[in-house]
């Protein structure tokens, strides 16, 4: 249902090609990091359920940490590719000031890497989360710079 209404509304003859690169970069960003967390949710489960206990010492919360960790895993990924998928729309608008510049495009995704890698806060190294942020971005630059070339040339 939610997928046939991001359909319509990328389908607007004024909506241009490149929020809807946007749009799909974001997707295929959203789905490595969402991976990604899904798999250190899986793996540190230990450390998870710390960070839960941690939480309940201070707030009172009825659930088990099972419970949680189960509800997190299924979440997350897919709130995960949601958020960049709309980041992607705001940046796909914003990268239209760069057209024919796509090395300002990789720099940027490079840079908004970075900054999503260093607020991302799960239970493993910072630098390995920034690593996979940034290689995660760089992805949807090189994606929304391959929609737009194919759309240009068409």
């Amino acid at each position: 249902m939610s997928i046939s209404i991001i359909r319509k509304i990328l389908a607007k003859k004024n909506e241009s090609d490149f929020t809807k690169a946007g749009f799909l970069s974001g997707i295929f960003a959203g789905i490595i990091i969402g991976i990604f967390t899904f798999g250190i949710y899986i793996i540190n489960k230990k450390k998870y359920f710390e960070e839960i206990d941690s939480i309940k010492n201070i707030v009172q919360f009825p659930v088990p940490n099972e419970t949680i960790w189960i509800i997190s895993i299924i979440l997350t990924p897919p709130v995960i590719v949601i958020i960049y998928s709309i980041v992607g729309i705001i940046l796909g608008s914003l990268f239209k000031t760069f057209e024919g510049k796509n090395w300002l495009i990789i720099i940027f995704s490079f840079l908004i890497g970075i900054i999503w890698g260093t607020i991302t806060n799960l239970p493993v190294s910072k630098i390995f989360i920034i690593i996979i942020n940034i290689l995660s971005w760089l992805l949807f630059g090189i994606i929304f710079i391959l929609l737009t070339y194919r759309k240009k040339g068409k």
